[in-house]
This record gives structure tokens, sequence and C-alpha cells, in this order.
């Protein structure tokens, strides 16, 4: 998956490993810090990989909590749904309900952004996975806003 090993250039294996002791104390101040101080992108894949670890396939599911924490009636709360949605369907997809979840996320992202062609991409993800938990006919509405935004898009095509 792409950025989980980006995170390096943000902070070492040793500052991974404090953050990752803090979340086991449900000390959620470090990560606080660093979401204050870094970019969002940057901070997206310090938490996947938090979430996830690739090497050796531990999950922390705290993560999803932590995110929920996030949320709070903000403008751009949609980037936090967004990323929760690439989180659960796509890292954590393994764990039963996680895609759901992603969906869920997917589609509040798209409540406050709801002609955004990346978001929409995402939300039609979900009918394309073997699982199928987004309906053809909700697909097909998400492929004409998204033909509307982004007329060239093969996502939206697929679906009409």
């Amino acid at each position: 998956m792409e950025g989980v090993t980006s995170f390096s250039k943000v902070i070492n294996e040793m500052e991974l490993n404090n953050l990752e002791t803090s979340l086991k104390d449900l000390n959620l101040n470090p990560l606080d810090s660093l979401f204050n101080s870094i970019d969002f992108d940057e901070f997206e894949h310090v938490l996947y990989r938090l979430a996830y670890n690739p090497e050796n396939g531990d999950v922390n599911f705290f993560i999803y909590t932590y995110m929920l924490r996030l949320l709070g009636g903000k403008e751009d709360d949609w980037r936090i749904h967004l990323s929760i949605s690439r989180l659960m369907g796509g890292i954590l997809n393994h764990i039963d309900g996680c895609e759901l979840i992603g969906l869920y996320h997917a589609k509040e992202a798209g409540k406050l952004k709801p002609m955004d062609s990346d978001i929409l991409e995402i939300i039609l993800y979900y009918n394309h996975i073997p699982e199928k938990i987004l309906s053809d006919e909700e697909a097909m509405v998400y492929s004409q806003k998204l033909l509307m935004v982004k007329p060239d898009s093969d996502i939206a095509r697929r679906d009409i």
C-alpha cells in the first residue's frame, strides 16, 4: 500500500515505536502533537502505519477510534472521513466489517463535498470490490455525479 513505508520521511522508527507505546497506554498527547505539527497527508501515512504493520501483520484498530476523535464538526472533516474510508476499505479490509465502515465514511465525506471527484471515485470503489457493498443502483447515481465533474472518468463509465 502506498504510503505505509513513507512514514520514515516524517518520523523515525524509534518515534513510531514511542507513538505505538503511547497508544497502548491510551496517551493520545504525542499523536495530537504530531497532528498539529505536520501536513495532514503525512500524518495520514503515520496513522496508516500505526494501524497496520506490513512487516509483521500487526493491527492496531484503536487508530479508528483516534480518527473518530478528530472529527468535530470542522469544515475539513471530509478529509478525515475520506482517510478513514481508505484505512478501512484498503488497509484493514481483511477484518470483517471494515469495508462497510469504509463505505459509510466515504459517503459521509461525500455529504460534506458532494461533487469531489476523489470522494466519488472512492465511493464507487465499494461497488467494484468482490463484496460489492455499494449497490449497482447507487453506483449509477455516483457515476453520473462523477461524470459531471470528471467527464473523462473511466471509473464512472464502467457503471453506466
